[in-house]
């Protein structure tokens, strides 16, 4: 064999080791980076959690109103059956502690006359003046409220505006966290069902948005005048019932997770 023949099979073995080496390098490099790529697929999943909750506290607020022809005369009224209902409270439970004044206020009265048209036209003329002082009760006791509003009402009350069961910070905040991680566990199950259907799995956390938590007040509004209640001619009657019942509280988070 001639040493020109020796030579070009050499040098075609070595291109053929040096393509075999290369493309078995590039095949290697190709699944690495599909790998890696793979490695940081996501999968976004929303977690919800829900209870409906007793409320554990109680806000009703009550008002005095009072008019006279001097606004002296009118505050004077005002203090004086205003403490004969805080007294009265105060006997049926109501500690000092849990009331507190919401608004107050002395406001001029006009006197309104009409003309030809009926049309109502309001004069410069002072014809008295209302004060108006409102109080807060908060109080944990929900048991006691349709006697509160009786008692308060027969003591001179003559406006119950609002009444309103919640939940004290203390006790939102022990069932908001226990939903946040009822949330998340409900989540990470979507998660977990959602890859494993699609042949995959989870196998860590890329972000996670805890959306806010809410809890909605149960409400009852009432309003009524004292004259109506205590009226000498109208047969007594037993408070009206009134029921906390229970509010929904509500936790949501968003978790991004790392799939493979």
């Amino acid at each position: 064999m001639s040493i020109g023949l020796i030579g070009t099979i050499c040098g075609l073995v070595i291109v053929f080791l040096f393509l075999f080496v290369f493309n078995n390098v590039a095949y290697a490099q190709s699944t690495i980076i599909q790998n890696v790529s793979s490695s940081n697929s996501t999968l976004s999943v929303i977690g919800n959690a829900e209870a409906m909750v007793k409320p554990d506290k109680v806000t009703l607020t009550l008002s005095v109103e009072t008019t006279n022809k001097t606004a002296n005369a009118a505050l004077i009224a005002n203090s004086e059956t205003m403490n004969n209902v805080l007294d009265a409270l105060k006997s049926s439970g109501v500690k000092e502690n849990e009331t507190s004044t919401s608004f107050f206020n002395i406001s001029p009265n006009y006197n309104i006359t009409q003309e030809e048209d009926f049309r109502p036209i309001q004069s410069r003329d002072i014809i008295g003046y209302t004060v108006t002082n409102s109080i807060t009760v908060d109080s944990p006791n929900l048991l006691n409220v349709s006697q509160w509003i009786d008692t308060a009402v027969q003591a001179g009350a003559n406006d119950v505006s609002s009444i309103s069961f919640i939940l004290s910070d203390k006790k939102s905040e022990l069932i908001k966290n226990d939903l946040l991680r009822q949330a998340i566990m409900d989540a990470k199950n979507k998660a977990d069902i959602s890859a494993s259907a699609l042949g995959l799995e989870v196998v860590g956390v890329r972000s996670i948005v805890i959306e806010r938590s809410d809890g909605i007040p149960v409400s009852s509004r009432q309003s009524f005048f004292a004259s109506e209640a205590i009226d000498s001619a109208t047969p007594r009657v037993s408070p009206p019932p009134i029921i906390a019942g229970e509010q929904k509280v509500t936790s949501s988070v968003n978790i991004t997770f790392l799939i493979n």
